[in-house]
């Protein structure tokens, strides 16, 4: 079995699949980093802190050019669906938002091994999942996280 393969995400926890997931999408901001254009930073874990910290509005904020905001990731083993109860950060990413962040969740469909890239203002708070399905579908976080334009 290889690392990253299908039959090798099968074989793991949730929890380890959302912290591979985090390692891919840091290595593509440490790739970045040499762009003077890119910054980033990852937001405390107020999971790991064990409530020490508060919670934050997403895993990491992030500045490029002209726009900038919050990036939630989300490791999920559904093939299309994102249910609300896995973005419990969603009320103050649209306020953010509002404000005029381009806040964005990155969610990676582990099992499928894909990628799709959100705008939080396209996410309707009102119903209890969304079907993904028509956002495209990515093999790599990079490639999602450059389809919008803003990186």
């Amino acid at each position: 079995m290889k690392k990253h393969d299908s039959e090798w995400w099968e074989s793991i926890t949730p929890q380890e699949a959302g912290k591979e997931t985090e390692i891919m999408v840091q290595g593509v901001f440490k790739k970045w980093n040499s762009r003077t254009d890119f910054a980033w930073h990852r937001m405390p874990d107020s999971r790991a802190s064990r409530g020490r910290l508060p919670a934050q509005p997403a895993d990491y904020l992030y500045r490029c050019g002209r726009s900038s905001g919050f990036i939630e990731l989300k490791a999920i083993d559904l093939p299309f669906r994102l249910t609300r109860a896995r973005l419990t950060q969603l009320p103050v990413l649209r306020k953010w938002t509002m404000a005029g962040g381009d806040d964005l969740v990155l969610v990676h469909h582990y099992r499928k091994q894909t990628w799709r890239l959100l705008l939080v203002a396209e996410l309707d708070p009102s119903i209890p999942s969304w079907d993904l399905r028509p956002y495209g579908e990515f093999a790599d976080p990079e490639t999602a996280l450059k389809a919008l334009g803003l990186f």
